[in-house]
């Protein structure tokens, strides 16, 4: 896939990007999607 035509790659980016922790939009998104649960929830009863 890679050609010739494409930038090279920094020294800083791995060449295959393999996230080895989680990242914090994740949780975030996780903690959004808990709170909006609970207020359906919480507004319903």
């Amino acid at each position: 896939m890679a050609t010739a035509a494409q930038k090279p790659r920094p020294a800083h980016v791995p060449e295959e990007n393999v996230y080895e922790k989680t990242h914090w939009l994740l949780i975030l998104a996780y903690l959004v999607a808990a709170l909006a649960v609970f207020l359906l929830i919480s507004s319903a009863g």
